[in-house]
């Protein structure tokens, strides 16, 4: 009941976006609402289907020897090296993209205050990685 809780929450909360988003009388709030919480109830009742389907008495040896395989991923040096370097060449991507959509926006013409915000993002995400990296630094 442990595992399902959090999906239960979610479909939960889901049916109370969508009654909300029904009620609302600002259209353009009420189908962010309402399609939040659809969101939410089909996410919530697929993963619940997906954990009830592995937890029947009939897979629990293929259960349990795939929750044996996440716990040795999540804990090989090796896997977490590969997970890091791939979040850092996520990180260089996303740097050279969000300055190419700044620079494609400058060339065309866009609002200066469209642009302003795509170059400060790209600011932010590079000071957050060079303050996260700080951090783990001193941290190992």
């Amino acid at each position: 009941m442990k595992e399902r809780m959090p999906f239960v929450v979610d479909i939960v909360i889901g049916v109370v976006l969508i009654a909300v988003g029904l009620v609302m009388r600002v259209e353009y709030y009420n189908t962010m609402v309402f399609a939040a919480g659809v969101g939410l109830v089909s996410a919530g009742t697929v993963h619940l289907a997906r954990v009830i389907y592995w937890q029947a008495p009939q897979r629990q040896a293929a259960y349990q020897a795939r929750k044996q395989e996440a716990h040795i991923n999540a804990v090989d040096e090796r896997k977490q090296f590969l997970r890091m370097k791939a979040g850092h060449i996520a990180y260089q991507i996303m740097l050279i993209v969000l300055f190419g959509v700044a620079l494609v926006l400058a060339l065309a013409r866009a609002q200066a205050w469209v642009i302003l915000m795509v170059f400060l993002l790209t600011v932010f995400q590079w000071v957050i990685g060079v303050v996260v990296f700080r951090i783990l630094e001193k941290r190992m």
